[in-house]
């Protein structure tokens, strides 16, 4: 041992600081603080002076606790075969205080703290235990005399006490009736005694019906209970108990009465007739839990309050003398008047079905209810009543509803919700969607009454499904997702199948599924997760969704021809999504590459690459020769551990569809992104509004797989339908969410589809269908800037009439590539170059496809050009040209002609093949056409002016003398804009 401070002693024996200084300064050991150090030869006085206990102590809680169990028995009821034996449990503790001083013992006495050395507490106990040894065998024989006298008292009272007298201090009940038990009062009479007493609850057998008040003796402690009313305790009454013993205090004394009244109530909750033996009448039986307050006062101003609970319970068996089964009673319950008195209630249901039950408890039940035969009539008839007043309801409306489910929440015919809608102005049809505020209208109405539904987004309903927290499991590295970009022609696919060739085991053909679009590869340094992304459009399509399905970017550049169109929209979309790049300058093998060239182009549009000072890695590499490609490999492996890629490999699975098809004899087809989690066969799957079990996957070879980790692709099968490209991919647990789930994601589909297609007026009905036979201009906008872009489209949309419509179905800045071309060829647009060009690539692509691309330098001729273009789309107009007229000089009849004009022709000329119109004063009375034009009994086509000739005009026989006969001819004439 060493020297050691007061303040650590302290802590090493688990006593407080102040005790120890204080048994220091008794032993006389003198110290300035806890902060003081004492030697060796300090330590044994302090030992010494505590082994003789002469050390005292300031603090209370410093006790010696004793307890002790003993069992007896007890006989209670009548004596004979209806008495019955319980046993009693008592259970004494006693707390001591150290250093002599006087402690009251409680319930919440806990044992002495340590105050020294392990050695002076063992000494110290068996000290105490040797002073308390003679003390406990007094005591137990005090206990066992207290028992024995308990017992004659007990049977003495018994003894005396009569059931009638029980009987009559509850209730006076008829002379035809079995006398009820009276309801037993608590009466304690407290005995002081030197010990607490806890009463266990005795276990019994199942008592007879008739059951008679008892008392609960406690040894060392008498609680007696007697049939009386509840009356404050006497010093005489407690003069025939035990003597008490000075040492309980009053808590104490009413934990004993308290402990006792408990133990009472309990044990008559568990008296039950046995119904093995037959009963002489009908008993009821009561089990006593009385709600009473009693207040004993002992000679000295001692004060004990005893609550205890009542709960009657009575019932009936049959006699043995009955050949039938009695009717089982109605509970009977006390309930405490004013000043205290008891008053009996009866329920007025229940008991015998006819009121005509056997016996004298009939009787009494008729006293309670007079009107009983009144109620049991008014109770025989049915109970539906027709409403008097109209049903409100009161429902929750959606966001959008269809009218039929209205209907059906309000349960009425939806042609009534129609017929409503038709008078606020509405055509709606069984099917159509309305929004929340017209059904909450039409339901207000209708007479009900409509609230808005708070509804739960689909995003908050999946939170909850999901809402295991991930950090819950070990997260471990993925390999990284990369994407490759750049212009056309600059070798992106040559990269790919370079390493595709290079990476992929033989004898496997491609390497890959081509509907799959992701592969993975194994190098020497780690795994590496390509995707194929065909269109900046669906990259960054993925990138709004908020899916982190990238992880690095691959921006490849030709280094004979710099930075492209196509490479600043892939910088533009690497940085709005916040994914570092990969620059890698290929055809370095090819004359005239100029890498440094496509270092300065990249520094223009902030791409500092490490070369320049800046952190974007650059690697030269040939995808034809394979040169640095092993380098990009690595590279990409390098920025993937920099980025920390790391993901929970055994929680749920979550991803991303990459694409989704519908395949012939295997249903939907979706290829689905692996983020974090594992994807298991016979998982439970969340495809945006799609849903279903994992039934088959296979990897991007084709092979069947069973499970997919982090960072792989794979081809799922057992969806309900083919998803949308980008959605978000979960694994579920409960099929029923997940249903639900789908469906309000399709509910919300189809709300925006309705709502798009949705017609509310007559008037929009015939703007549609009038915009619908309008003729459409499909443009397709490519621009040097920004702003020549902004002047085109608003220039050629305020070119659109009400017969010709112009489009802009895309607009935007660089060179027309080959997605461009395909873009128009799928919209049938026409493209519009503006000081821009068109690679070789694009072009072949546009003449394949048959795409008129226009190329235009000034705005002006954009605008003519556009305006052709809707001219030709318009409908002709019609025209009328004069060809000739001629005078009515004479009008003759012709048997086979009828009625023949002899004409002059004054002006042009007269064909027989156009129409004619015959004018009397400058007034058109007739159009028609000639039937014959005969010059000298013979036919002739024309008759030129100067001429005399005879005109005979079809279905017409009122030509007079001085009608002129005009021919015109109708020709159609293109329209400008």
């Amino acid at each position: 041992m060493s020297d050691i401070a007061v303040k650590k002693l302290a802590e090493m024996i688990n006593a407080p600081v102040e005790v120890l200084l204080k048994q220091l300064q008794d032993a006389g050991i003198q110290v300035s603080g806890p902060d003081a150090w004492i030697t060796d030869a300090q330590k044994f006085t302090l030992l010494a002076h505590i082994r003789q206990g002469t050390t005292t102590t300031t603090n209370s809680g410093n006790k010696i606790t004793l307890k002790r169990r003993s069992t007896s028995e007890m006989t209670v009821g009548a004596g004979g075969p209806r008495g019955k034996t319980v046993s009693v449990e008592v259970r004494h503790k006693k707390t001591f205080a150290t250093g002599g001083q006087s402690h009251e013992p409680s319930h919440d006495a806990a044992p002495a703290s340590p105050v020294a050395a392990a050695g002076a507490r063992v000494s110290r106990t068996e000290e105490l235990a040797r002073q308390l040894s003679a003390e406990r065998q007094a005591r137990e024989a005090a206990i066992h005399k207290t028992e024995q006298d308990r017992r004659q008292l007990e049977a003495k009272r018994m003894e005396q006490r009569q059931p009638a007298e029980i009987v009559k201090e509850v209730v006076a009940e008829p002379p035809q009736q079995p006398a009820p038990i009276a309801q037993p009062v608590v009466e304690p009479i407290v005995v002081p005694v030197a010990e607490k007493v806890v009463v266990k609850e005795p276990m019994v057998a199942p008592p007879p019906a008739l059951v008679k008040p008892v008392a609960a003796v406690v040894a060392a402690s008498v609680v007696t209970v007697a049939p009386v009313a509840p009356v404050v305790a006497t010093p005489a009454v407690a003069s025939n108990a035990i003597t008490p013993n000075d040492n309980l205090s009053a808590r104490e004394q009413r934990d004993v009465v308290v402990a006792a009244a408990r133990e009472e109530a309990a044990s008559a909750l568990k008296r039950r007739p046995s119904k093995l033996k037959p009963k002489p009448s009908l008993a009821p039986r009561e089990v006593v839990d009385t709600r009473e307050v009693v207040e004993t006062v002992e000679p000295e101003v001692e004060k004990v309050v005893v609550v205890a609970s009542t709960v009657v319970e009575k019932y009936s068996e049959a006699t043995p003398s009955d050949d039938k089964k009695s009717d089982k009673k109605p509970a009977k319950s006390k309930v405490t008047g004013r000043g205290g008195r008891e008053e009996l209630h009866v329920p007025s249901s229940g008991g015998n079905r006819s009121g005509k039950g056997k016996g004298k408890s009939g009787g009494r039940r008729d006293a309670f209810k007079p009107d009983s035969r009144q109620q049991n009539n008014n109770n025989a008839k049915h109970g539906f009543e027709k409403p008097t007043a109209p049903v409100v309801k009161e429902i929750e409306i959606p966001t959008t509803i269809v009218v039929s489910d209205l209907a059906q929440k309000l349960a009425i015919r939806a042609t009534d919700i129609i017929k409503a809608m038709m008078k606020m102005g509405m055509m709606m049809t069984i099917n159509q969607a309305i929004d929340q505020d017209t059904a909450i209208l039409v339901t207000e109405e209708l007479g009900h009454k409509a609230k808005p539904m708070q509804e739960m987004d689909d995003a908050a309903l999946l939170a909850v499904m999901m809402g295991q927290d991930v950090t819950e499991y070990a997260v471990k590295p993925r390999p990284p997702v990369v994407t490759i970009m750049g212009h056309v022609d600059h070798g992106k696919t040559s990269l790919l199948d370079y390493i595709r060739k290079t990476r992929v085991a033989a004898g496997e053909a491609g390497g890959i599924t081509q509907h799959i679009g992701a592969y993975h590869v194994d190098t020497d340094h780690g795994t590496v997760t390509f995707l194929d992304t065909p269109g900046h459009a669906a990259f960054t399509q993925m990138r709004q969704r908020g899916a982190r399905v990238t992880d690095i970017i691959i921006l490849i550049v030709a280094a004979d021809d710099g930075v492209m169109p196509q490479t600043k929209e892939a910088i533009k979309h690497a940085k709005a999504a916040g994914v570092p790049m990969v620059v890698a300058i290929n055809k370095i093998d090819k004359q005239g590459a100029d890498p440094d060239k496509v270092l300065s182009e990249l520094s223009q549009y902030e791409v500092n690459t490490e070369a320049w000072g800046g952190d974007v890695p650059v690697v030269q590499i040939s995808a034809k020769t394979g040169q640095g490609i092993d380098a990009l490999l690595e590279t990409l492996l390098l920025v993937a551990e920099v980025q920390e890629l790391t993901a929970a490999v055994d929680s749920p699975a979550t991803g991303h569809v990459i694409e989704a098809s519908i395949e012939k004899g295997r249903g939907a087809v979706a290829t689905v992104l692996v983020r974090s989690g594992t994807l298991r066969r016979g998982d439970l799957l969340l495809c945006g509004a799609e849903y279903g079990r994992v039934r088959a996957m296979f990897d991007e070879n084709g092979r069947p797989v069973k499970e997919a980790g982090p960072s792989i692709p794979v081809a799922v099968l057992g969806l309900s339908a083919a998803p949308e490209a980008g959605d978000e991919v979960v694994v579920l647990n409960d099929e029923r969410k997940a249903r639900e789930i789908a469906e309000l994601r399709r509910e919300k589909q189809r709300d925006t589809r309705f709502a798009a297609q949705h017609v509310s007026k007559s008037e929009d009905f015939f703007t549609q269908v009038k915009a619908s036979e309008r003729a459409q201009v499909n443009v397709l906008i490519k621009a040097d800037v920004q702003g020549s872009v902004e002047a085109l489209r608003s220039e050629l949309l305020s070119l659109s009439t009400d017969e010709v419509e112009v489009r802009i179905v895309a607009a935007g800045v660089g060179g027309i590539s080959a997605s461009d071309v395909d873009h128009a060829s799928a919209s049938k647009a026409t493209m519009i170059a503006f000081n821009v060009r068109t690679d070789a690539t694009a072009r072949k692509t546009a003449a394949d496809n048959g795409v008129t691309i226009r190329y235009y330098s000034i705005i002006y001729e954009v605008i003519d050009d556009i305006k052709s273009v809707m001219s030709g789309l318009l409908s002709p107009e019609v025209r009328e040209v004069f060809v000739g007229l001629a005078e009515v000089r004479e009008v003759f009849r012709s048997s086979e002609l009828g009625q023949v004009a002899g004409c002059l022709v004054v002006d042009g000329a007269m064909r027989r093949s156009l129409p004619i119109r015959v004018l009397r004063d400058n007034v058109v009375i007739f159009n028609g056409e000639l039937e014959s034009l005969r010059r000298h009994r013979d036919d002739v086509k024309e008759v030129h002016m100067g001429t005399e000739c005879g005109i005979a005009v079809k279905d017409y026989n009122d030509v007079r003398k001085g009608d002129s006969i005009e021919c015109y001819e109708k020709i159609e004439v293109a329209r400008k804009i």
